[in-house]
C-alpha cells in the first residue's frame, strides 16, 4: 500500500516545483532584463573603445615627448661641446649656475656662470693644457714634471702651474683681466711682456685690456674666490662692479638708470640671499629704488631673463 501511494506523491512534489519554476518565470520582466543586458554590451564596446583610444593618443602624445626630449639632449650636447676642437671637451656653465669638473689629471675647476672650458679627454706628451673663457676657480692636482697651463681663448694670457690653487676672471665684456692666487706659486705670461710675472700667495695681477698694463697687488684672496662656494664677498666695491656680479649669479639683466649711482660703494657678504633680498639690502643703506621686472615668454615659448631697475630715489 505505501509502495502503491509513494509514485503519485512524487509526481505531485514533481508538479508543485514545476508550477513554482513557471510561476517565477511568469514574474521575469523579459525586456527589462533585455535592456540591462543591451545597455551592459554597449558600455563594454564603449569601454573598449575608449581604451583603445587612450592607447592611441598615448603614442601619439609620446612621439613629440621623445622628439623633444631627444632635441634637448642634442642641445645640451650642443652646448658642452660647442667651440671644442676636434678630440676636446668643452663645458659651458648656464647663466646664473656655478659648474665643477673634475679633469683626467683629477684636478678640480669651478666655472662661474657664462664660463667656458676645454681640454682634452686625456693629458699626454708632458703637458696639461686647457682654455678658459669667462671665470674660473683651479685646484690642480700637484706633478712637478708636467706643468698645468691656463690659456685664455683670446691668447691674452697664459697661466702656468705645478700644483696649486688660483682664480681667473676673463669675461669677454669686462675691461680688465684678474689672475688672483690662493695657495702656492703660478706665472702669469702675455705677449705684452718678455718674462712672466710670478704671484704668491695673497696676490692678485690685474691686466687692462685697454693698454695692457699690469699691477699686481696683496689683497685677500677669499674677496675674489668665494663665488664657487655660491657666496657673493663686496669690500668697497663700486656699484657698477656689484651689479656686474649680481647679473651672473642671478642671471638677471641689472641696469643702473643714473649715473650718480656708479659712485656708490658697498662692503657687504651675501649667503644663500634671494635677489630681492639682496636689492631690498642695498635700498635700506641708499637712497636708492629697485624695481624688478619678471620674466615673460615670447613667440617662441623662451622666457626673457629677469630686468631688476636701480635709480635714485626721487
Amino acid at each position: 500500500m505505501r509502495e502503491t501511494n509513494s509514485k503519485p506523491a512524487g509526481d505531485i512534489l514533481r508538479i508543485i516545483e514545476l508550477t513554482d519554476t513557471l510561476t517565477l518565470q511568469q514574474t521575469i520582466d523579459l525586456d527589462h532584463r533585455w535592456q540591462d543586458l543591451h545597455r551592459k554590451i554597449i558600455y563594454t564596446r564603449q569601454r573598449q573603445r575608449f581604451l583603445h583610444f587612450l592607447r592611441n593618443a598615448a603614442a601619439m602624445l609620446l612621439l613629440p615627448v621623445l622628439i623633444a626630449s631627444f632635441l634637448y639632449v642634442r642641445l645640451l650636447q650642443s652646448e658642452i661641446h660647442q667651440a671644442a676642437p676636434a678630440g676636446q671637451i668643452s663645458v659651458t656653465a648656464a647663466g646664473g649656475q656655478i659648474s665643477k669638473i673634475i679633469l683626467p689629471d683629477l684636478s678640480e675647476v669651478w666655472l662661474n656662470a657664462g664660463s667656458m672650458l676645454t681640454y682634452p679627454p686625456h693629458f699626454s706628451g708632458g703637458k696639461r693644457t686647457v682654455r678658459l673663457s669667462g671665470e674660473a676657480y683651479f685646484a690642480v692636482k700637484a706633478d712637478a714634471h708636467n706643468r698645468f697651463d691656463v690659456l685664455l681663448t683670446d691668447d691674452s694670457l697664459a697661466v702656468s702651474a705645478c700644483g696649486t690653487e688660483f682664480s681667473i676672471s676673463a669675461y669677454s665684456d669686462d675691461s680688465t683681466l684678474k689672475v688672483t692666487l690662493a695657495q702656492g706659486q703660478i706665472e702669469v705670461g702675455s705677449p705684452s711682456r718678455q718674462k712672466p710675472v710670478v704671484l704668491r700667495q695673497g696676490q692678485q695681477l690685474v691686466c687692462s685690456k685697454i693698454d695692457r698694463t699690469v699691477t699686481c697687488t696683496d689683497i685677500n684672496p677669499y674677496v675674489e674666490t668665494a663665488w664657487r662656494e655660491g657666496k657673493l664677498v663686496f669690500r668697497r666695491t663700486r656699484m657698477a662692479e656689484i651689479v656686474k656680479r649680481l647679473s651672473r649669479h642671478f642671471n638677471a639683466d641689472i641696469k643702473l638708470r643714473d649715473k650718480d649711482l656708479y659712485d656708490y660703494e658697498y662692503s657687504a657678504t651675501f649667503t644663500g640671499e634671494s635677489l630681492r633680498e639682496i636689492l631690498s639690502l642695498l635700498e635700506k643703506s641708499a637712497p636708492i629704488r629697485c624695481e624688478i621686472v619678471e620674466p615673460k615668454q615670447g613667440l617662441d615659448f623662451a622666457y626673457s631673463k629677469r630686468t631688476v631697475i636701480i635709480q635714485m630715489k626721487r
